[in-house]
């Protein structure tokens, strides 16, 4: 009989996973679909990017927590923890009266989900035999799906007949469930107290750094326009150049300069993020204030983004797909930036809204599915160049140069809409801008390539 992960001794550990990793899924996607609803409704468009780049960086230093703690104190105590910071960072947001509260509340939804993305990979190796693994990994990416397609469906229902509060307010009775199911099972597991690390000061000091550093470049980019130009030129260059010096301890050596290998592998997932997330928040927002779409037509953009990546994640781990990683990765860079380049065309040119929406959710499908080719085939040269004792260590990094990616390019597309506010007002041209530098930046993506796997290997 084939192993399965719903198979009668794992089903309620399976059910409770999913149904965790989806409630997490559904307040991202959900979230991302209301974000401009909330923005407008504490007047904080030009700060936009705050509520994300935040939530990224807090996420950090979740993963840093559950890197260093799980094994010290549990692992159902760290996933009890993440649960209640979720469900209090949501009431957080929930009830934010400015730009301040609502990202204090993004922050520590950010933190727990950092503790999440660690946790459960943590969970699949403790609780599932060798030969699941990779069934159970399949969960996540599935847990996924069911989000996005409600998802911006719910946040509009609860925008139109409630609030865009509501949107956070639903997150701890969705979290009930879950943590009924799991926890029960965690605890089934022997503790186990681990050493201490010796590098975890060093760690956890490096992170805050980070995200010090990261905040700053933020804070400049956020007043763009308004503090003097050398000013914001200054904390550009101090910040990244201490967001940098940070990443010694946090990644592989050569990291900064593309060394070959493992080195090359997590620094182009920083790039490839970089560009998809911080061109993806301001599809929403695009098509809901200038064109004036609704919450849930241009939640759309992020339905068909969820369906597509998992497609192009199923298609490259295909045994029928007879190309190199090295191919699927300059395939997958191509489309996602094809993605981008065209999403201006689609939000802005069709005279119909709906149309409008429709075309976007379309050419964003497409940079999804580039994304969904890239991501994990980039986890997989990283677990197969990898000793097996260093795969826990470069599996954070790799997630940590996400968010190094993702803050860093989405500060800067947010610098455009700051300067707007304060000139001519914010209109499509600014977003046309925004999408230009984040087609850019997933092009010089395809500059790792070369370094990452010499000689190319074609799949069995």
């Amino acid at each position: 009989m084939t192993l399965s992960p719903w198979a009668p001794e794992y089903r309620r550990l399976s059910i409770g996973i999913v149904a965790l990793v989806s409630v997490f899924g559904f307040e991202g996607i959900a979230v991302g679909a209301v974000m401009p609803v909330a923005a407008a409704d504490l007047n904080a468009i030009s700060n936009y990017a705050v509520a994300f780049t935040s939530f990224t960086m807090a996420s950090l230093l979740g993963m840093t927590f559950a890197g260093l703690w799980a094994n010290r104190i549990g692992l159902a105590r760290v996933v009890i923890f993440a649960v209640a910071a979720l469900a209090f960072g949501s009431m957080v947001a929930g009830f934010a009266p400015n730009l301040a509260v609502l990202t204090l509340g993004r922050s520590i939804q950010g933190f727990a989900m950092g503790i999440d993305l660690v946790t459960m990979y943590v969970v699949i190796g403790r609780m599932y035999p060798e030969a699941l693994r990779a069934k159970a990994l399949g969960m996540l990416a599935a847990a996924w799906v069911v989000p996005g397609l409600v998802g911006p469906g719910i946040a509009g229902l609860l925008v139109e007949v409630s609030s865009w509060r509501m949107t956070f307010w639903i997150v701890p009775l969705l979290l009930i469930g879950p943590i009924m199911l799991l926890i029960p099972e965690l605890r089934k597991l022997p503790f186990v107290p681990s050493p201490v690390r010796t590098d975890a000061r060093i760690q956890i000091t490096s992170v805050l750094i980070a995200i010090v550093a990261l905040s700053a470049f933020q804070a400049g980019a956020s007043h763009v326009g308004r503090w003097n130009t050398f000013i914001v030129i200054a904390i550009f260059v101090g910040s990244l150049a201490v967001a940098a010096w940070s990443t010694k301890a946090l990644m592989p050596a050569g990291f900064l300069r593309m060394a070959p290998g493992i080195p090359a592998i997590i620094g182009m997932r920083g790039v490839v993020a970089g560009a998809f997330f911080a061109a993806e928040i301001y599809v929403p927002l695009a098509l809901q204030e200038i064109r004036g779409t609704s919450v849930a037509l241009s939640g759309g953009v992020l339905t068909a983004a969820t369906i597509t990546w998992f497609a192009g994640s199923w298609l490259q781990g295909s045994h029928k797909l007879k190309y190199s990683r090295q191919q699927v990765l300059f395939v997958g860079v191509v489309l996602t930036a094809l993605g981008i380049a065209l999403t201006p065309v689609a939000v802005f040119v069709p005279t119909s809204i709906f149309v409008s929406a429709i075309f976007a959710s379309v050419v964003w499908g497409i940079a999804a599915f580039g994304m969904g080719m890239v991501f994990p085939t980039l986890g997989v040269l990283m677990l197969d160049q990898s000793p097996d004792e260093e795969h826990a260590r470069h599996s954070a990094s790799l997630q940590m140069s996400d968010s190094f990616g993702v803050v860093i390019a989405t500060a800067i597309a947010g610098s455009v809409l700051a300067l707007a506010s304060v000139r001519q007002g914010i209109d499509s041209a600014n977003f046309v801008t925004i999408w230009i530098f984040c087609v850019v930046l997933g092009l010089s993506a395809l500059l790792f390539i070369p370094q990452i796997q010499r000689k190319a290997t074609i799949r069995p």
